[in-house]
C-alpha cells in the first residue's frame, strides 16, 4: 500500500510540474536545442572545407598571396634521397621542403612551424606515375616576394598513370593545411577524363597527351577541373593535442 502512495505522489508531482511549464497558449516551454552537424569540427569551418576549391581561391580576397608549390625535378627510384629544391621560408620562421624519400620513394611536402620543429608531412605522393603540384596562401606586407607567414596550403597528386584506381576516372588526391587553425583535410577526387590514359609523357611527369587531360568548369574567370565525386578521407588537427 505505501509503494503505491509514494508512485502516486511522483506522478502527481509530475503533473504539477508540467503545468507549471505551460503558458498562455498551453505551450510547453522548453529550452531551445541548439542544432550540430556532425561534420562541424569547429566554429569556424565545418568539415566540408575544400569541397570547392574556388572557395579555397577565395582567400586571395582577404588580402593575401598565392604562391605556386612544384618539386624542382623529376624523382628516380636510385636517385638520391632527401630535399629537392630550395626550402621555403616565410619571414616568421615557418618553412615548407619537398622531400624525395622512402625504400620505395616518393614526394612529401613538410611543414614546420619553426626552426626547432621535427616537422609534419601535409602532402605526398599517391601514385606511381603521379603528378605533383599545389601553392600556398600568405601576406606579403612589404612586397618583397617572401610570404610573411603561411596561412593556407594545398598539395595536389594526380594519377596520370594507367587507369588503375577508381576504373574509368582520373583520381586525384586534394591535401589541404589551414595554418591559422591547424585544421588538416584530405580530399580524394573523381575527374572525368577528356583523353585515355596514361595521360603522362615522360621523363616530366606534369606534361600530358592532353591539356587538361579532364573536363573542366568555369567559375566567373577562373577554370577548375569538373569532380564526378569527392569523399572527404581525413580530418584531424596536426600541431595541437586531439
Amino acid at each position: 500500500m505505501r509503494t503505491i502512495v509514494l508512485y502516486m505522489t511522483a506522478l502527481l508531482v509530475g503533473f504539477v510540474t508540467l503545468l507549471s511549464m505551460v503558458g498562455a497558449t498551453g505551450a510547453v516551454d522548453i529550452a531551445p536545442v541548439r542544432e550540430t552537424s556532425p561534420h562541424r569540427s569547429d566554429e569556424c569551418y565545418p568539415g566540408s572545407f575544400g569541397r570547392n576549391e574556388e572557395d579555397i581561391d577565395a582567400l586571395e580576397k582577404e588580402g593575401l598571396k598565392k604562391f605556386g608549390l612544384k618539386p624542382a625535378d623529376t624523382g628516380s627510384l636510385f636517385g638520391k634521397r632527401g630535399i629537392r629544391g630550395k626550402p621555403i621560408q616565410a619571414e616568421s620562421g615557418e618553412r615548407l621542403e619537398i622531400r624525395w624519400e622512402g625504400f620505395f620513394p616518393r614526394y612529401r611536402l613538410y611543414y614546420f612551424p619553426s626552426r626547432e620543429h621535427h616537422g609534419v608531412v601535409i602532402g605526398e605522393c599517391r601514385f606511381p606515375e603521379g603528378c605533383n603540384n599545389g601553392f600556398f596562401f600568405g601576406p606579403d606586407t612589404d612586397g618583397n616576394g617572401i610570404p610573411d607567414c603561411f596561412r593556407l596550403v594545398q598539395w595536389i597528386s594526380s594519377d596520370y598513370g594507367q587507369d588503375d584506381g577508381v576504373p574509368g576516372y582520373l583520381d586525384r588526391y586534394r591535401y589541404i593545411y589551414d595554418v591559422h587553425r591547424d585544421k588538416y583535410y584530405v580530399w580524394r577526387d573523381l575527374l572525368i577524363y577528356r583523353c585515355p590514359a596514361p595521360l603522362g609523357v615522360p621523363p616530366d611527369p606534369c606534361r600530358t597527351i592532353c591539356d587538361p587531360p579532364y573536363e573542366t568548369r568555369d567559375v566567373g574567370n577562373m577554370t577548375y577541373p569538373r569532380i564526378f565525386k569527392t569523399d572527404l578521407v581525413e580530418e584531424k588537427r596536426l600541431l595541437a593535442p586531439e
